[in-house]
């Protein structure tokens, strides 16, 4: 590990982030340069992750994540010329929960403003009740028993209302009924301290822990698909994330323990190969390289395995669409995505299972463009891959923004003084 992470200068520390994307196949670091309404990319890298450092997306060796990270990050500063302090981690797994908790308060005197303290307080009966159904949840979920404490990593106000009316913040306003709407991600604390054993075992001080699909979500939605809303797949190593843009604002985030490193073993099984193998047969696959015998073979291979992964995905929209209609716009990206056979039958094959949509779904692949409020300087980031660690950027970079907003920063301050991150 690094001796010298913290000779920064000031200006360095204060101007420049890191982000931190820790997968299940490769650690990616970005280190980001902030301007006036977005982000610059300075530094990039990936780095191999040892194999049994994650499990189901979620740290299980803290050591051999630090390894990977501590290579990640340097390479990202040796190419930025920089070394922030600072750091953005994503956070995903099959125990990861983000949901969104509405509740409407009859207020007993409308005549008068609303006060911090009366939206503090609605704000903590979200909190407890969100609490309350993750831990449910995941209790249920998890086969084999508890899964211990749950914390509240991610806290965001998606909707206010005075009367019906939509209110950036309803402190002053006036008013008999007051609605509020707040995203909560909620996870293991195991799992988090592991996130925060990392960061500081590397000298960073964390920013910010965020659901990668709701940052997925906010960095690639525009304003006409915020409103019409849409379904966003990040296809990783061992992970598969799905967040469900509904109703104006990311209703539910889920994942699920499938992804890229299945087709990886099933091409190495099948055809007596090591993984690093299978794995550059499979990109060769996915880059159309690969001779038309060889083609046909691994097409074969890999299909029964794009068939569970789609089943899979349909299990987890069901849930998130609650018998509720979904939007027929499904936005894929991630390593996973990069397999050909997946993108071809994704919305033939949610579609044939019944779920609630009034149309075909259509899948779209997205790629670094396609992420608002952040500039690549380096020209290293071009794949599907690349799309989640950027997400993480952008989301961090609008928060800021939202901080800096002086008709939100009332909210922001009560969010805060929550101790919400």
């Amino acid at each position: 590990m690094t001796q010298f992470r913290f000779l920064r200068t000031r200006d360095d520390y204060y101007r420049h982030f890191t982000v931190l994307d820790i997968g299940t196949d490769l650690v990616k670091a970005l280190v980001v340069r902030r301007e006036a309404t977005h982000g610059v990319i300075l530094g990039v890298s990936r780095e191999p992750q040892h194999p049994d450092a994650l499990v189901g997306g979620v740290i299980a060796d803290v050591g051999l994540v630090i390894e990977a990270c501590n290579r990640a990050l340097e390479a990202a500063e040796d190419m930025a010329g920089t070394v922030p302090g600072q750091a953005v981690v994503g956070i995903a797994g099959e125990l990861v929960r983000g949901f969104s908790s509405s509740i409407t308060y009859p207020r007993e005197r409308p005549a008068e403003r609303v006060r911090e303290a009366e939206l503090k307080s609605m704000l903590q009966l979200v909190e407890h009740r969100a609490l309350r159904e993750a831990q449910h949840l995941l209790e249920m979920e998890r086969a084999y028993g508890e899964v211990g404490e749950v914390r509240l990593v991610q806290s965001a106000i998606t909707q206010v209302r005075i009367d019906g009316y939509p209110v950036t913040s309803p402190v002053g306003f006036q008013g008999r009924n007051l609605e509020l709407t707040v995203f909560n991600t909620f996870a293991p604390a195991s799992h988090v301290r592991a996130i925060e054993a990392v960061a500081r075992e590397l000298d960073l001080e964390l920013a910010a822990v965020v659901s990668q699909p709701y940052a997925l979500a906010r960095a690639t939605a525009d304003d006409e698909l915020w409103e019409r809303g849409g379904i966003f797949v990040d296809i990783g190593g061992g992970t598969t994330n799905v967040a469900l843009l509904r109703g104006g604002g990311v209703e539910g985030v889920r994942m699920f323990n499938l992804g890229g490193q299945t087709f990886t073993r099933r091409l190495g099984a099948e055809m007596g190969l090591s993984y690093q193998e299978a794995e550059a047969r499979k990109l060769r696959h996915s880059e159309g390289l690969l001779a038309p015998d060889e083609e046909y073979v691994v097409t074969q291979l890999l299909m029964a395995d794009v068939e569970v992964l789609l089943q899979a995905l349909a299990l987890c929209l069901r849930e998130l669409a609650r018998g509720e209609l979904l939007p027929p716009d499904l936005y894929v990206c991630g390593g996973g995505s990069l397999v050909p056979e997946l993108m071809e039958e994704l919305g033939r094959a949610v579609w044939a299972e019944g779920l609630p949509f009034d149309q075909q779904p259509r899948a779209y692949l997205l790629g670094p463009t396609d992420v608002r409020g952040v500039v690549d300087t380096t020209g290293q980031l071009t794949s599907p891959q690349d799309v989640g660690p950027m997400g993480l950027a952008s989301h961090a970079l609008r928060v800021e923004a939202e901080e800096r907003d002086q008709v939100s920063s009332v909210m922001r301050g009560v969010l805060k003084g929550m101790r919400v991150s």
